[in-house]
């Protein structure tokens, strides 16, 4: 699992890199939409969750981003919506414990996803309304991650590359071989 956690933190240092030395509004907001569906794409392409873990993450998705003009920019989403998800998830009776776990898992990535890129750049930790329009845009583009089709050639590319990390190379037989 801590491997399937850092590909999907990987992806959000990639996208929070995006913004560069250009720190402009419309910058940030396009590059914390990328952040948003770079990491929920990635650990859907690890975990491949059926549509009832995404509905529930749909959920969370949208109380993230209501609670965001409460939260600020300094807070951490982590700490401040990890009880509301836990009861997110609580309330879906219909499904089995490892679809329990893979909402709980999903709504890290995006909550822990929101806090890193807010804490990649100062001017966010300290303007709780511009932190308030890159929570809504991560979560825009989470949103295009629950909406795309599994199938989609990113996901499969992300899926084939996830594959490849569970290779070992094979010095004698000059091949990657599992592990």
């Amino acid at each position: 699992m801590k491997s399937k956690t850092v590909i999907a933190a990987a992806a959000l240092a990639v996208a929070a890199a995006i913004t560069g030395c250009d720190r402009s509004e419309t910058t940030l907001l396009a590059a914390a939409n990328t952040a948003g569906n770079l990491a929920l794409s990635t650990w859907f392409a690890i975990e491949e969750p059926d549509g009832q873990v995404k509905t529930a993450l749909k959920e969370i998705v949208a109380v993230t981003v209501d609670a965001s003009a409460k939260i600020g920019g300094g807070a951490s989403y982590v700490n401040a919506l990890t009880p509301v998800v836990q009861e997110i998830a609580a309330s879906y009776t219909g499904i089995t414990p490892a679809q329990r776990n893979l909402v709980n898992v999903g709504a890290s990535v995006i909550l822990s996803g929101i806090d890193t890129y807010i804490d990649s750049n100062e001017r966010l930790r300290t303007n709780a309304e511009l932190a308030s329009k890159v929570v809504a845009a991560f979560g825009k583009g989470c949103l295009t991650a629950l909406e795309r089709s599994e199938n989609s050639p990113a996901a499969q590319c992300i899926r084939q590359a996830h594959r490849v990390m569970s290779l070992q190379y094979d010095v004698e037989a000059k091949a990657f071989r599992p592990l």
